[in-house]
């Protein structure tokens, strides 16, 4: 007790021994997400600039939908006017090739699309995501419908990438603010060729990954918070971010409210005791919970009266295979397919991103995974586990479900959302991070963020290879071909690089220096930004951190222990002493 009656203020580190404090930079949250969307944005960019029309799978049917939706038709009655399902859109003639899918059908490089007519005049044509939720068409078909060419068409890329990045850029922020090196890099990660490729292209499904990522970063953060770790504005904070990525992903794709709900029950069910009842008394949760409610009731009433779900079974129907035969397929050839699309498989899957990329992900992604699932409690264990179990049985079971009705159509990508809880459930438990030691955690994160940057300028050089030589050259040759890019070859290759470099400045920028370090380049940065303190000592942040004095203190009287041993080893994510 202190002199005049009041308990006294212990301040406690935000893990077991100050761990997180001494990785992370608390820089300030304004500054990350600038850092963060610049570094995302610029990648996504890259893929933008790069890629003909209908670069990536099904685009120049949602560049029929998008520029549908923002020129006002938001909605067209069902119809056979592709595929033998979608809607009838009226677009201009310059908004696209006459032969689109040229360069996918018969392996050519793109240089074997027409140019569209300049001729503004509307014609009807037929969209196989003619019956899709408008939400996410209409702001990236904006730029279409003020310029339906070309260049509106890498316009209403970059918004989309825009988007993508933002919700990619608050989730960095959330795992930067909470200092949690290695949630910062499975975030990293997560951002695989794969999902800003998609970002960078008229495809909802980019905005889909982003947001079931921002979505597990906020839920996880919220539900793995010790008692005093979060203050009531940062908390307010998190359920805003959760609500934003959860509203979109019920809304703008069928699977929305499965993936939601399947990312709800897991999230409870790894959340420390208590915490879900802290949560729920919330008002801002019922407020947030109830927005997200509207959002999903709009996505499914849209799904069951657009007609989306009663599209007509393929013109070519597969052959007959018996259950047994349908299982055997899967286990062997769609798996190995499933394995290679979360990395990247480009244009309309002919693209394989090359098996070293494959290797050097997949080996990121294990450090990550396998030593939290070895040295997890056994209800991490199992949650961690069943993510993964039920994200492959979602996809098995859709295929034997339509396969007689559409053939073998299933992506990985589609159950993503919901899958990378996985890789961000590893990063957001400590006790991986706390055995791997406080220089071994830095390096590490470091690598994931230079192997990753690197990876993203290699995917793309493969796919530019491809579009502008030929499907069969198998040297890089990115930087010439029969079809070259407006910008010329060379501006997305050096976007996609300096947006790596960034997400490497970004790890550089919020690391904690050595104590008695010399100020560095992050010392700078931080003077950079208005209203930004310079840190204490190394010797006084032992003891007082400015940024975690509201969240990390904990008023308890003097010398009492508040918790067992097993609650505190539960509370820090490490194994409790015997």
């Amino acid at each position: 007790m202190s002199k005049d009656g009041s308990p006294t203020v212990i301040t406690r580190p935000s893990t077991a021994g100050g761990w997180s404090p001494r990785l992370v930079r608390p820089l300030r949250a304004r500054a990350v997400f600038l850092l963060a969307f610049a570094a995302f944005f610029l990648v996504s960019a890259g893929w933008a600039l790069a890629l003909p029309t209908n670069g990536t799978n099904d685009e120049d049917e949602h560049i029929v939908r998008a520029y549908g939706a923002a020129s006002g038709q938001l909605y067209s009655a069902p119809a056979a006017a592709a595929r033998g399902g979608g809607a009838w859109y009226s677009v201009p003639r310059s908004l696209l090739p006459v032969n689109a899918d040229c360069a996918q059908r018969w392996e050519l490089p793109a240089s074997c699309l027409q140019r569209p007519p300049d001729d503004p005049s509307r014609i009807e044509v037929g969209t196989a995501a003619g019956r899709y939720n408008p939400l996410y068409y209409v702001p990236v078909g904006l730029p279409m419908v003020l310029s339906p060419n070309m260049g509106g068409i890498v316009l209403g890329r970059l918004v989309s990438g825009a988007m993508v990045a933002g919700m990619m850029a608050a989730a960095v922020t959330i795992a930067v603010r909470r200092r949690s090196p290695m949630l910062i890099a499975a975030l990293i990660v997560a951002a695989s060729p794969n999902l800003l490729n998609l970002a960078g292209s008229i495809n909802p499904s980019g905005l889909e990954l982003a947001s079931g990522v921002l979505t597990w970063t906020a839920l996880l953060t919220l539900v793995r918070a010790r008692p005093g770790e979060l203050s009531d504005r940062w908390t307010g904070q998190l359920l805003l971010a959760a609500g934003l990525g959860a509203a979109t992903l019920v809304s703008i794709r069928t699977l929305g409210p499965l993936l939601l709900a399947l990312t709800v029950l897991a999230c409870m069910a790894i959340a420390r005791p208590g915490r879900n009842r802290e949560l729920f008394i919330r008002r801002d949760t019922r407020a947030v919970g109830i927005g997200v409610s509207i959002a999903g009731l709009f996505g499914v009433a849209w799904t069951l009266f657009s007609g989306v779900l009663n599209n007509p079974p393929a013109e070519n129907p597969p052959p007959h295979l018996s259950f047994a035969e349908k299982l055997a397929y899967i286990m062997g050839d769609r798996l190995t397919q499933w394995v290679a699309q979360l990395v990247g498989r480009f244009s309309y899957g002919e693209v394989a991103a090359p098996n070293g990329m494959l290797v050097a992900w997949y080996g990121l992604a294990l450090l990550i995974l396998v030593p939290t699932l070895l040295f997890a409690t056994w209800r991490q264990a199992t949650v961690l586990i069943g993510i993964a179990a039920v994200s492959i049985g979602l996809l098995v079971g859709f295929e034997l479900l339509y396969y007689q009705h559409i053939g073998w159509a299933q992506q990985s990508r589609y159950v993503l959302p919901f899958g990378v809880g996985a890789l961000l459930l590893a990063g957001c438990l400590r006790r991986w991070e706390g055995r791997l030691g406080e220089v071994a955690t830095k390096r590490f994160v470091m690598i994931c963020a230079v192997t990753t940057g690197a990876m993203h300028v290699w995917a793309l050089a493969v796919v530019m290879t491809r579009f502008q030589v030929t499907q069969r050259f198998k040297a890089l040759g990115a930087l010439h071909g029969a079809w070259l890019p407006a910008v010329g070859p060379q501006i997305p290759l050096l976007t996609v690089a300096f947006g790596g470099l960034l997400l490497v400045a970004l790890v550089v920028l919020t690391r904690q220096p050595r104590p008695h370090a010399e100020p560095g380049l992050a010392t700078a940065f931080e003077v950079l930004v208005p209203g930004r303190r310079l840190p204490p000592p190394a010797a006084s942040r032992e003891t007082a951190d400015p940024e975690a004095s509201a969240d990390d203190k904990t008023a308890v009287p003097a010398g009492v222990s508040t918790t067992s041993s097993a609650a505190k080893a539960e509370e820090a994510d490490v194994p409790a002493e015997t």
